[in-house]
């Protein structure tokens, strides 16, 4: 198979798009494709409930942690390689997946899986915004990379139930492998270097900041990890929490010092005065808080209610596959109308939806669940990619990796809000007025979020170049 010349023109390329999607899908499929492999995973390597639990959230630790760096890492070294970087160690970390003779294995390849997630996933984004210079262009194919990562998260429990059903675990994680290597061997001869490799004028890694990011996002995520586990006034969470806050105070002071002297910090704070990129967080927070929500409680009330782990994630197809779908027409709809309209109608008909779920009945059967996360795939399907779009739109290109890896976090932490928070509502997991209050909870946020959207949206400036 040959592949097209993309450096001829700033049009992109089928195939690096390919690469890019694929990269992308396969990082979402990998964080919820092992929820459904964890009890097969306890039963062979003898964990607890609790070992159980931190395979999957120590996945989501290192990851929200490492993405600033990892975003760094691509303005330090070039995207082209800091991507490729990312993808042979997400490979890496796969296969040491595969081969865990034990549990302490297994969660130290599950960690090397999360770094190259962090170093991979702001390339992706940051490279379609560099590589596409029609901006109509550039929103349909943000469109479609969101809507790979739709497929991506459905994927995961499908293919893991599927996986289950025919052989063991570890062919999940032999699956991660045979996508990694295809997109490596895919993206190395389509990414050009011309326009994604480094620059050796390129500025030096921001290294105290990086660290203060780390501990600070580590501490946090797990503080809201945790909480549901220990409880909030637990010593554990409190000191976590405190930990998080004192390090994004230093970490905002260094930041600030830096900038005011003419350094290169590893977060410029002077992306933060762009309103468009306030508003392109709130609305990644409250989508993800929205997504995850939903995803979690919602599947464990179906399985408390007799579906089967496959059945459960059959029954969540039709939200994903229509947000699939959709994504490419939100980025047309955006290049049109602009990203902000976009998101803030994809924010309104996704609290419709979910609105809608929290009248669901006990006893309602699979149609009139059907129907109610369709409204709901249809709302995420228009804000998922607005989001993203307007996120690398609100700053000039030369931070265009910065603020997709500072996205990227924002969208982790309200996953991890999503299931924190909801999750001090009792009965949340259940059928009845619990998981309706925690529905009700997303639907008010997400209407919270889309008015803070046409706040710091009306009026603001666009950014070119």
């Amino acid at each position: 198979m040959t592949h097209p010349e993309p450096a001829s023109s700033r049009s992109g390329g089928a195939w690096l798009l390919l690469a890019m999607c694929l990269a992308n899908g396969l990082t979402m499929y990998t964080s919820t494709m092992v929820n459904v492999l964890l009890p097969d995973i306890a039963v062979e390597l003898g964990t607890s409930d609790t070992g159980q639990q931190w395979v999957a959230t120590i996945y989501t630790l290192f990851y929200a942690s490492m993405l600033l760096p990892g975003g760094a890492l691509g303005n330090r070294i070039g995207r082209r390689r800091a991507f490729l970087i990312g993808i042979a160690v997400f490979v890496i970390g796969s296969i040491g997946c595969v081969a865990a003779g034990d549990f302490a294995v297994l969660l130290l390849a599950r960690i090397v899986q999360a770094f190259g997630a962090a170093i991979l996933l702001p390339q992706t984004l940051s490279i379609l915004v560099n590589e596409y210079a029609d901006e109509a262009a550039r929103a349909r194919a943000v469109g479609i990379w969101a809507g790979v990562s739709s497929l991506g998260l459905a994927a995961g429990p499908v293919l893991g139930g599927l996986i289950l059903g025919f052989a063991d675990w570890r062919w999940g994680f032999v699956l991660s492998v045979v996508l990694g290597v295809g997109g490596l061997a895919l993206a190395y001869p389509v990414v050009p270097r011309s326009r994604h490799g480094g620059s050796p004028s390129a500025p030096p890694i921001d290294v105290p900041g990086a660290a203060l990011s780390v501990v600070a996002l580590a501490a946090l995520v797990f503080g809201l990890i945790e909480s549901a586990n220990l409880g909030w006034t637990s010593p554990f969470i409190l000191g976590s929490l405190l930990i998080a806050a004192l390090a994004v105070a230093a970490f905002l002071w260094l930041e600030h010092r830096l900038g005011a002297r003419g350094r290169h910090p590893i977060m410029p704070l002077g992306i933060w005065r762009s309103r468009r990129l306030v508003a392109a967080n709130i609305g990644g927070i409250a989508y993800f808080f929205l997504f995850y929500g939903v995803l979690y409680f919602l599947s464990l009330a179906l399985q408390h209610h007799g579906f089967s782990p496959l059945i459960t994630g059959v029954a969540f197809l039709p939200m994903l596959v229509v947000q699939a779908v959709l994504g490419p027409v939100a980025g047309r709809a955006a290049a049109r109308f602009g990203p902000e309209r976009v998101l803030i109608g994809g924010l309104v008909v996704a609290a419709i939806g979910t609105g809608l779920l929290a009248l669901l009945p006990a006893d309602a059967g699979f149609l009139d669940l059907a129907w109610r996360l369709v409204i709901v795939g249809v709302g995420c399907g228009f804000a998922s990619s607005p989001t993203s779009t307007l996120a690398v739109s609100s700053v000039a290109r030369l931070h265009s990796t910065t603020a997709s890896a500072v996205h990227s976090m924002c969208r982790q932490i309200g996953a991890t809000l999503g299931i924190a928070v909801l999750g001090l509502i009792p009965g949340s997991t259940e059928f009845g007025s619990g998981l309706a209050w925690a529905m009700a909870v997303i639907a008010a946020v997400l209407l919270g979020a889309a008015v803070a959207v046409r706040m710091f949206t009306r009026g603001a400036v666009r950014v070119a170049g």
